[in-house]
């Protein structure tokens, strides 16, 4: 499993030091940064960590970057969270993801968020799988360096190797979505299920990491179906 790590709209300069300093503790390289701000404080909180904000690899679509990614993992500190809020998307401890990870090869990112709110409800939806730390419910919210570090400690086991061409990415589970809508649409699915029921497959498929094989033939698959339709019922009648 590749897996990077990527900053959304950190303030503290200091704290996006602390958080290439750990990731060289536990082994991780790719850094992406998200309008953050980097400062020569960064440079010296990161100490022999330093080249890892130099690799640093600024962005300006948060969307372009997770469409890249075979899996898309989110944080928050907020505890309690319903997983009705999340359309069955797992809620993982930490211990929980490097057991969900294992075993698995493909190129996936982690969002960390502000240091005041974290990531925003928008972006939180854009993630396949959701982790949380498990703390004090009196005082649950980390610091964002400290949280990098119990992530990345939990997964530091693990051996990652980066194979992005074995499965299908974001921009592809899209595609396969978009046949999906136009199927449902056409079978006359109520239209007020349509948007929940998009994002419950979008997230199962993104979960299930499939392969570049199994996208391909699954494609087929659906391709057929609409194909067989339209020359059953007619271009617009199916």
């Amino acid at each position: 499993m590749g897996i990077d790590i990527c900053l959304v709209e950190l303030k503290t300069p200091e704290n996006i030091g602390f958080i290439a300093r750990t990731m060289k503790n536990f082994g991780f390289e790719k850094l992406y940064l998200y309008n953050c701000q980097v400062g020569e404080s960064s440079y010296i909180t990161a100490s022999h960590a330093a080249e890892i904000l130099r690799n640093a690899e600024k962005i300006n679509s948060l969307e372009r970057l997770l469409s890249e990614k075979n899996l898309v993992i989110g944080t928050t500190g907020i505890t309690g969270v319903k997983e009705e809020r999340y359309l069955r998307r797992p809620v993982f401890y930490p211990d929980e993801l490097r057991e969900f990870l294992k075993g698995k090869s493909a190129s996936a990112v982690i969002l960390f968020g502000r240091e005041d709110y974290g990531l925003s409800n928008k972006e939180i939806e854009m993630c396949d799988v959701i982790v949380t730390i498990p703390t004090n419910p009196e005082y649950p919210v980390m610091n964002v360096s400290h949280a990098v570090a119990v992530i990345l400690y939990e997964l530091r086991n693990e051996t990652y190797r980066v194979e992005e061409k074995c499965y299908a990415t974001g921009e592809e589970i899209e595609k396969l979505i978009e046949y999906f809508e136009e199927l449902l649409r056409e079978s006359r699915y109520p239209p007020h299920r349509l948007p929940r029921t998009l994002l419950m497959l979008r997230r199962v498929h993104k979960r299930a990491l499939i392969t570049k094989k199994e996208y391909s033939t699954y494609l087929g698959v659906i391709r057929k179906i609409k194909i067989y339709l339209q020359e059953l019922y007619g271009e617009r009648n199916y």
